[in-house]
């Protein structure tokens, strides 16, 4: 039964048809009579890149970079790591003790600059000082879920006080959710049922305290969004196995679900192989999400898609515009390109290459030293996606 259910599913969210209309249907684009955004957006990833140009704090620097390449919207991390995935360098702009919570992390400094330049569009990958990165036991620790919850709450308070009037949008969401439960690289098997059980409570704390502080601020001059991240669609659809999209997703009711689209977008070597599979990912996850707040289609939003330009030679080009293409058609949010600069980098003597190393250091990766996930490599030029990603801005 279950493996006629998924082929069933598999067929259906393919052609589009049986599954709610035609190959996507058509969707609202308000949420609780607001706008979230008519504009496909084409955004860029910045954390933890392996090289730097500037002396300047890491995330104003690539914020900078960013926005003079000409995009709107942005993808960084507001979490407790903000000083080793965001080195400092002589700029000296955290402040010397860490922040007690989201809330006044997101009022440092660099982060505040951040969000008062150009941006519309604001992600977050977004962890809280009370329990960091631990999901394991949520689901019966009533008090680890109150804190969570509590910190996502007082983070929209402040960003609704703040930044009211401005026409932005913040998403907060969890770093690749299937990787949480499996453990990363672990493609075999199901996610376990009290991972699920204590996956769901987190997610449920989190969106609870979205939701709380965007009712009370009742704001219609910009908004905050919760998301929960999923990275291994097909893995539910073609093999009918537990995943974070069918297990969690349908029982969280957040307001988004992002995608890092890894499993759809790096197979195959043609466009249509691509289109194919992001299409059919796509549809799994409009059919499986809730939509609370009416956003239809861009409920959806690609958080993740990288290039490997050195790794996958001459794919860059043609990849990205079937990914952009696909995902614009869907009538989806949008999609980020992971990373401005490559955080999967070398040093030139093989060892692993630290967070922003500036030119001049021994340890510095160059071009050939990297995978080649970036928009800007290390000597600097541009790579040859950014002209793609131009055509969407």
């Amino acid at each position: 039964m279950q493996k006629f259910l998924v082929g069933s599913l598999f067929a259906c969210l393919l052609v589009g048809f049986g599954c709610g209309g035609g190959r996507f249907g058509a969707e609202s684009m308000t949420a609780s009579g607001r706008a979230f955004t008519s504009n496909f957006m084409a955004g860029i990833a910045h954390v933890a890149g392996n090289y730097g140009f500037t002396q300047n704090n890491f995330l104003i620097e690539g914020a900078q970079k960013i926005s003079s390449l000409g995009s709107e919207s942005i993808f960084v991390y507001l979490t407790p790591r903000f000083r080793s995935q965001y080195p400092d360098q002589s700029a000296n702009q955290w402040p010397s003790a860490d922040p007690s919570d989201l809330a006044h992390l997101a009022q440092t400094a660099p982060y505040a600059k951040v969000f008062n330049m150009n941006f519309q569009t604001i992600v977050l990958t977004t962890y809280s000082f009370a329990n960091a990165y631990g999901v394991v036991g949520m689901a019966g620790s009533p008090g680890r879920l109150q804190a969570e919850e509590s910190e996502f709450y007082h983070l929209t308070k402040y960003l609704y006080s703040h930044f009211k009037g401005s026409r932005k949008t913040f998403i907060l969401k969890n770093w690749e959710g299937d990787w949480i439960g499996l453990g990363q690289g672990n493609t075999t098997g199901n996610i376990p049922a009290g991972t699920v059980q204590d996956m769901t409570a987190w997610f449920t704390a989190r969106q609870n305290g979205v939701t709380r502080a965007r009712n009370e601020a009742n704001d219609t001059s910009m908004q905050v969004l919760n998301a929960v991240e999923v990275n291994r669609v097909l893995d539910y659809t073609q093999k009918g196995l537990t995943r974070v999209i069918n297990a969690v997703v349908p029982n969280v009711g957040a307001d988004m679900v992002t995608y890092s689209s890894y499993d759809s977008t790096v197979v195959g070597s043609d466009a249509q192989t691509v289109d194919k599979n992001l299409t059919l990912a796509l549809n799994t996850i409009k059919q499986l999400a809730p939509d609370p707040l009416g956003l239809g289609m861009k409920r959806i939003l690609i958080s993740e898609y990288g290039l490997y330009e050195n790794q996958l030679k001459g794919d860059a080009t043609w990849r990205s515009k079937a990914i952009l293409n696909t995902a614009k058609n869907a009538g989806i949010a949008g999609a980020f390109l992971w990373n401005l600069y490559d955080n999967e980098c070398l040093e030139p003597n093989g060892q692993p290459a630290p967070v922003d190393v500036n030119p001049g250091n021994p340890a510095r990766p160059g071009d050939s030293n990297c995978r080649g996930l970036w928009v800007v490599r290390p000597d600097g030029s541009d790579s040859s996606v950014l002209s793609v990603l131009k055509q969407y801005w």
